[in-house]
């Protein structure tokens, strides 16, 4: 190549470096400018999710970066991220600002640092420990109270941030032991307590906890409500919501500093369903796969459908006044039902996979089938069993746990035929022990409107290998033990009874539920008659006739 054409072609190319790296340069800063605004966002981002953020720090970031963006000496201030005055003060509404102190309540003071704490008049170093969640010993150690029977209204004590509460934990663990002192005497009579309730609308129950009988001069309360929560009153009232059996306990003090402990008290709060009183359901009971629910309005709605069409529903009439409709799949349904005369009603509909026999009757007004799941104690299949009768014979709601008081603690919680029937009979329904040496001895039972309490073993049953909670047929357990069931229908093929199973003792493993929440498993389900005839573990049946027989 040329001289001359070297120097030709030497000019553009270090004009075009120059021009290259003005580029890079723009490029770099832009870039530069670009990380700086997406760090920003970043940190907001992170500061706004983060549970760990202190509310203050938040505040603050959200702040500096608004007054940054707000600058005019800033380059960026035409960032897009500028913020209103409204937007600002966002966070500063958002911080629930009270910090009053109140025990018990979850409202409480900074806890990274010692705050102090004034006892107010009625109450003990336990109350004022769980509030706080700490444990009693640990604020007693803290504070050096040695006597935490006797602390003074008006006294200060520390409560220690959650560093130096662990910190305390492990000083108080490897502390020198001193002699133990003499410790409180334990009532050996112990203390007897009771309580009242009603209901307050739904399945909310208010309930009054209150001594029956035990020591005078009772200075301290400690009630276990069974739920979590403790009450420190010598009579509270405590609004329970979520429907199970809940065990409560009192530990209380004298004057002399003497401990009482009381004998558990289980409280029942039923399903509104099981209740006729509160029921707002109905319940219904098709005894064949071809069977018509008839009712007079218009079905609107069907639970765990998006809408009625898509339901498994083959309707033969259906207008305002009147509606005709089979269920192409058996099973539980809950429907909803506009009806001229009573507006919105909600029915709870079960579809047997056979033709069967039902003892229900056609419209129940509640469900009377219970189970021993959450009932406060395990072993509870007999109690719960005899709970059912007593609710078919009566048609009023009564609770497992009040059967299992009555029969006591006897081994490993198993019960008799005659004691069940004790229950029964004691409750006003007509309960009789029978003979039972064939399947038509069951069918005559429910031929004529009764259902019966079995024993068997739950090795004779096969279990079911599809899911149980959409197959009604055979055991859904694992246990291998001795088993209350009631009998309340057979199939007309005479192969299956229709059984109500209250579950076994593996309540873990037994969460099965249908979607009505009522419903669960063991309702309803069929069990081949000749295995069970076969894993019979007495040859009879407790009989209960139908309400009103």
């Amino acid at each position: 190549m040329s001289d001359c054409a070297k120097k030709m072609n030497g000019k553009p190319r270090s004009r075009d470096k120059r021009k290259g790296r003005r580029l890079f340069f723009r490029i770099t800063a832009l870039s530069f400018a670009a990380a700086l605004l997406i760090g920003a966002v970043v940190l907001v981002s992170f500061a706004i999710v983060s549970p760990e953020l202190p509310p203050e720090n938040l505040i603050a970031t959200i702040n500096d970066i608004a007054a940054y963006y707000e600058d005019p000496d800033n380059d960026w201030s035409i960032s897009p991220l500028v913020l209103p005055q409204e937007e600002k003060n966002w966070a500063a509404f958002s911080i629930f600002q009270d910090q009053e102190e109140i025990t018990g309540s979850g409202i409480q003071p900074n806890r990274e640092e010692d705050t102090e704490y004034r006892v107010r008049p009625g109450e003990t170093l336990s109350e004022i420990a769980y509030a706080y969640g700490l444990p009693f010993d640990l604020l007693a150690w803290y504070n050096n109270i040695t006597n935490a029977n006797r602390i003074r209204v008006g006294a200060t004590i520390i409560i220690p941030s959650i560093e130096n509460a662990r910190a305390a934990e492990i000083r108080m663990a490897n502390a020198p032991r001193a002699a133990a002192p003499v410790q409180p005497r334990t009532s050996t009579q112990g203390i007897a307590i009771g309580f009242e309730s009603k209901n307050t609308g739904d399945s909310n129950v208010s309930v009054r906890l209150f001594v029956v009988d035990g020591a005078e001069n009772l200075k301290s309360f400690e009630w276990d409500l069974g739920d979590g929560k403790r009450s420190f009153q010598s009579e509270p009232v405590y609004e329970y919501s979520v429907p199970k059996t809940y065990v409560v306990r009192l530990t209380a003090r004298d004057n002399g500093g003497t401990i009482f402990k009381s004998n558990p008290l289980y409280i029942d709060i039923p399903h509104p369903g099981s209740v006729a009183e509160q029921s707002s359901t109905r319940f219904v009971t098709l005894s064949s796969p071809d069977e018509m629910f008839v009712v007079n309005g218009t079905i609107t709605k069907v639970a765990r459908y998006a809408s009625v069409d898509q339901a498994p529903l083959d309707f033969s009439e259906s207008d305002n006044f009147l509606t005709k409709v089979r269920f192409t799949r058996s099973g539980y349904y809950g429907l909803t039902v506009m009806e001229p005369d009573r507006g919105e009603q909600y029915y709870s509909i079960f579809v047997s996979p056979l033709p069967s026999m039902h003892a229900d009757a056609n419209v129940s007004q509640f469900n009377w089938y219970r189970t021993q799941y959450n009932t406060g104690t395990t072993s509870n299949c007999g109690p719960a069993s005899a709970a059912m009768a007593i609710s078919w014979g009566t048609g009023r709601y009564f609770p497992v746990s009040t059967v299992r008081q009555a029969v006591g603690w006897q081994g490993d919680g198993g019960t008799s035929f005659e004691q069940l029937v004790g229950v029964i009979k004691k409750e006003g329904v007509n309960a009789t022990i029978e003979p039972l040496r064939s399947v038509q001895n069951v069918r005559d039972v429910i031929d004529s409107g009764g259902v019966a309490i079995v024993l068997f073993h739950t090795d004779g049953i096969k279990i079911s290998r599809q899911d149980p909670s959409s197959s009604l047929f055979d055991r859904y357990y694992s246990d291998s033990v001795g088993h209350y069931i009631v009998i309340k229908g057979y199939s007309l093929n005479g192969e299956y009874f229709v059984i109500n199973d209250p579950i076994p003792s593996d309540w873990g493993a037994n969460r099965f539920r249908y979607q009505d929440e009522i419903s669960m498993a063991g309702r309803n389900r069929y069990y081949s008659s000749t295995e069970l005839m076969a894993a019979l573990r007495r040859a009879s049946m407790i009989v209960i006739p139908r309400a009103g027989r």
